[in-house]
């Protein structure tokens, strides 16, 4: 063959060669393009799914037999409120309604162990036929505990700020009575540590120039004993008390303040004092070295509230404490510390965020809520304008 035709073959070859290399090179990077563009629309898609998609599905939502109305009170995961002279009691866990006659009665109370009812010097406990009468005493408020209840009430005729605190076991019996004859009964309610019974009485004094609040405990279980005495808390008062397997926090209008666990079933001195003014608590939880704290700072009248703090205290020697602020993004209905988590229902969305402040959720409500109440580990109970709803996440 000529030189001439072996360069042609050799012409034709490498054109051949550089078309193939050429294509293999096209339909790779169609190829990356096209991989590309299906990540890109999906996540597309997905960002799309989160604005405006469906993001109620981590709710799941059951009706609860419970009206929508009325003033609601929460104690061991129990909700009641008061409608056409009955009691109804809704236990959040097993979705189970039932009502007490209240014909006649004036205050009540209910726990998990009893339901008590009371009218001018009387008092019952459900299951009982027979009441128990104050002679000379008219009962103003009373306590349902575990295994005890306590019964606020004064002796007609004497100055207002002469009370008396009767302490009573589950079989209608007197326990103790207890006078507070020059102070103000600011709060009272039952704490449990373990088989042990408490009692605890926040009380307030008003002098010429300062307010001075005390906090008497008391051990029902020892015939009502005075176990702990606080030193005066001035120009605050104590509304609430939380109890730990470590430390007893009392809750005031300023501070909340810390006390350990002794191991003869006292308490310390005063050990911490974290400061709260302008909030109120909402929750508790307790770890083992740590405690934690919702505040919903006080809004302004004609205002609603926006802004939810975690406060978290130390229970261990080395005292310290934190706060962490989070702003909503529209009035908050009910915040709560469930799950090792913060959740709140603002009257649009559900928010939830772990204890370092990390968004977990962040989900529309299928109504808008006027009241948010939480019974237990199960979930919680949202009331909207017309239906009940038991609210369970994922």
């Amino acid at each position: 063959m000529s030189n001439f035709g072996l360069r042609v073959r050799e012409y034709l070859r490498e054109s051949a060669e550089r078309k193939l290399r050429i294509g293999r090179m096209t339909v790779s990077r169609l190829a990356i393009i096209g991989v590309g563009a299906g990540i890109l629309v999906a996540a597309v898609a997905g960002l799309l799914y989160f604005l405006y998609g469906n993001r109620s599905s981590d709710l799941h939502y059951a009706r609860a037999d419970v009206a929508s109305g009325y003033q609601y009170r929460v104690k061991d995961d129990l909700v009641t409120y008061r409608a056409d002279n009955r009691l109804y009691t809704y236990d959040g866990a097993r979705n189970d309604l039932t009502y007490y006659s209240l014909e006649g009665i004036e205050g009540y109370d209910t726990s998990a162990s009893m339901t008590i009812v009371y009218a001018g010097s009387n008092f019952q406990i459900q299951g009982f036929d027979q009441y128990l009468t104050i002679s000379s005493g008219v009962i103003l408020d009373a306590r349902a505990g575990r295994n005890y209840a306590a019964l606020l009430f004064k002796t007609p005729g004497e100055d207002r700020s002469e009370r008396f605190i009767l302490i009573v076991d589950k079989e209608m019996h007197s326990v103790t009575t207890i006078p507070f004859k020059d102070s103000e009964i600011v709060a009272f309610d039952f704490l449990n540590a373990g088989s042990t019974e408490l009692l605890w009485v926040s009380t307030m004094d008003v002098g010429q120039f300062t307010e001075e609040s005390v906090v008497r405990i008391y051990d029902c279980g020892q015939n009502g004993a005075l176990i702990h005495y606080t030193s005066a808390f001035y120009n605050q008062s104590v509304y609430n008390a939380y109890l730990s397997d470590r430390c007893l926090f009392l809750v005031g209008t300023q501070t909340i303040v810390r006390y350990d666990r002794e191991d003869g079933g006292g308490f310390s001195a005063e050990r911490d004092r974290v400061r709260v003014y302008g909030s109120t608590i909402v929750d508790f939880a307790a770890g083992s070295e740590t405690a934690y704290f919702i505040a919903l700072p006080d809004a302004a009248e004609g205002e609603r509230n926006s802004l939810v703090r975690l406060i978290t205290i130390s229970q261990t020697d080395d005292l310290w404490s934190n706060v962490m602020q989070k702003y909503m993004p529209s009035p908050i209905v009910g915040a709560f510390l469930h799950g090792d988590s913060i959740c709140v229902f603002t009257d649009a969305i559900f928010l939830q965020y772990s204890y370092a402040g990390k968004k977990l959720k962040d989900l529309e409500l299928r109504d808008r809520p006027i009241a948010v109440l939480e019974y237990g580990e199960t979930g919680f109970l949202m009331i909207t304008e017309s239906d009940g709803w038991r609210v369970t996440i994922d």
